[in-house]
């Protein structure tokens, strides 16, 4: 009898735990992370990153400085006419480690109407210092050599962080 109710408070603490950690990600990681990106915030993009982390792309892989140097380059004086919106496949945490896959959608507005850009993404937390940041960013706009879409993401729930 003991052993059960041992297993069931671990598993009720583990799930509280889990969207405890869930939570923390993010508020401090995806709601900062839309609101610098749809506003071209280079500092707030960064800020949400540690500082060597790597960003990979196909074909390409940029280190710390180097790629907080392009974010800010990239973003500044930019107007945004987009939103990005977010759809998790995967998202485990051991609560100083985390591991988040899934899939992205920019809707850019457009005289013609929104046009959509859409991806999957892999992204490796750490806590450090009491604060998420994003140590691994890897995205891409294809699965095994087929182009992903809007209509291919169709079934799929997006959440719009703020």
């Amino acid at each position: 009898m003991k052993a059960i109710i041992l297993s069931i408070i671990t598993l009720i603490s583990t799930i509280t735990f889990s969207q405890e950690t869930q939570a923390e990600i993010d508020n401090q990681i995806w709601i900062p992370f839309t609101k610098a990106w749809e506003s071209n915030d280079g500092a707030g993009y960064n800020a949400i990153h540690s500082d060597d982390v790597w960003r990979i792309n196909p074909g390409r892989l940029l280190v710390g400085d180097e790629y907080k140097k392009r974010n800010t380059d990239r973003m500044q004086g930019q107007i945004s006419n987009s939103i990005i919106e977010f759809s998790f496949e995967t998202r485990t945490s051991n609560g100083t480690n985390a591991y988040e896959v899934g899939y992205y959608r920019i809707t850019r507005k457009a005289d013609s109407g929104a046009q959509y850009f859409v991806g999957r993404f892999h992204v490796a937390l750490r806590k450090i210092d009491g604060a998420w940041k994003i140590t691994q960013d890897w995205d891409t706009g294809e699965i095994n050599g087929v182009k992903l879409t809007a209509e291919s993401l169709s079934n799929r729930e997006f959440t719009h962080f703020q």
